[in-house]
């Protein structure tokens, strides 16, 4: 594990838009006769090193710091008391500062872990390919309890999540490959309750008033009682040709009295949160999954999609579309609002910010690992290469996780995004 600190002062910000500023100015006309530069050759030289070194990109987004672990990250980072918790498939479960990413502790596991964390008290909680539900002292990383399920597995290549523990009220609900969703006593780690779906959970549970909602690898989608562990209504998905289970793979979106969720048979169902009753559905019109957990924000309902990377508005009330931008990448990680713009992250390593009402974008955070590698995918207009030779599904995604694919949903803290990538790093920026 290795830490990259790149903090820069205002001085070295004040520097560089003033470099950017000179770029501006002389770029229309860098030298005035053949050999008689407008802007002398030791100013030029400057500038260059500035651009060149420093981890600024053109629309203001500043590098803080980068960490590395040993393993792909799939999961979303959370901060408590200025301390980022976050697990990687190495095994490790680390605890970093905020301000420069360095390492107060970590925690071997000795299972890969791809489920976000969650915090209560002084505990915080993850879980592992082991099957193991997990409870350390969030201050020292000390092992509290731990709760035995059954081992996890992949579905397939495109199985990238687990299902992450939700605290509400002293009780974890977390869901496993087993079928079950778990009520665990949140200080003990002793059971309440389980519910078996009758099909593998690796999406994430949802809690509210007195409900939790949860979708699993058959296409139902739970609401039972938190207290008693009994349905109250159960929601099956229509299923496709080619994808008959319509898997849910990420947790449902509960917006205002209604259940907002993504399906691998092609759809976005919205249901009435109390009955479970449908209210409208959008079908990705090039038959392509339904991954993310949707923003909705501003009337408009907001996500990616998987193999036509393609990015979405619809209306609130009707789900009909507002616009769509195609991006050459699959986004699985939920949109986010930030300052009139709208966040999403890529599996091309870039995270991209567009216009809520036209779907412009305004710009694009690239990471050093895309940077390196997005050649042996796209070509120069950002668009797939048309001489690649792909003979497996295998050495497509092989192909795809050498750009460092962003699948979690970065966690957005004031002006700064802190996020993971399946290149094994943990990168904190700053926005514009």
């Amino acid at each position: 594990m290795a830490i990259i600190a790149r903090k820069r002062t205002n001085r070295h910000r004040a520097a560089f838009k003033k470099s950017i500023e000179e770029v501006r100015l002389y770029k229309p006309a860098l030298w005035h006769h053949e050999n008689e530069p407008i802007c002398s050759k030791k100013k030029m030289k400057r500038l260059i090193l500035l651009i060149y070194f420093l981890p600024f990109g053109i629309n203001g987004q500043v590098l803080d710091w980068t960490f590395e672990t040993k393993g792909p990250i799939h999961n979303t980072p959370v901060i408590n008391e200025s301390i980022v918790y976050i697990g990687s498939a190495d095994g490790l479960f680390y605890a970093l500062s905020e301000a420069d990413g360095a390492q107060k502790w970590s925690y071997n596991s000795k299972s890969p872990i791809y489920t976000d964390a969650a915090i209560w008290n002084d505990l915080v909680f993850f879980s592992n390919e082991a099957g193991r539900l997990i409870a350390l002292n969030k201050h020292t990383g000390k092992l509290e309890w731990q709760f035995q399920a059954e081992p996890e597995s992949s579905q397939d290549l495109w199985d990238y999540y687990r299902s992450s523990p939700v605290v509400c009220k002293e009780r974890i609900f977390w869901g496993n490959g087993d079928g079950n969703l778990y009520a665990l006593d949140a200080r003990t780690g002793i059971k309440n309750w389980s519910f078996q779906t009758e099909g593998p959970i690796h999406a994430s549970a949802v809690v509210d008033n007195g409900t939790v909602f949860i979708g699993n690898f058959k296409g139902m989608l739970f609401a039972i009682d938190t207290e008693t562990g009994v349905e109250k209504w159960k929601f099956q998905a229509i299923g496709s040709h080619y994808f008959p289970n319509a898997e849910f793979q990420r947790a449902p979106l509960v917006h205002n009295g209604k259940i907002y969720i993504g399906s691998r048979d092609l759809n976005l169902y919205v249901l009435n949160k109390e009955t479970g009753r449908g209210i409208w559905h959008f079908t990705e019109p090039g038959g392509s999954w339904i991954i993310a957990t949707p923003l909705v924000h501003e009337g408009k309902v907001f996500f990616g999609s998987s193999d036509t990377y393609t990015f979405y508005a619809l209306s609130e009330k009707s789900g009909k579309e507002k616009w769509n931008i195609r991006t050459y990448t699959r986004s699985y990680g939920s949109p986010l609002s930030y300052a009139s713009q709208i966040l999403f992250p890529g599996f091309d390593g870039k995270i991209r910010a567009v216009e809520p009402e036209t779907g412009n974008v305004l710009w694009t955070y690239q990471t050093h690992t895309s940077k390196i590698n997005y050649g042996k995918l796209y070509d120069e207009n950002g668009k797939f290469r048309t001489d690649l030779k792909i003979n497996s599904a295998l050495q497509g995604e092989q192909l795809i996780n050498a750009l460092g694919p962003i699948v979690c949903t970065p966690l957005l803290i004031g002006q700064s995004l802190i996020f993971g990538s399946v290149d094994g790093k943990i990168y904190k920026i700053q926005l514009p």
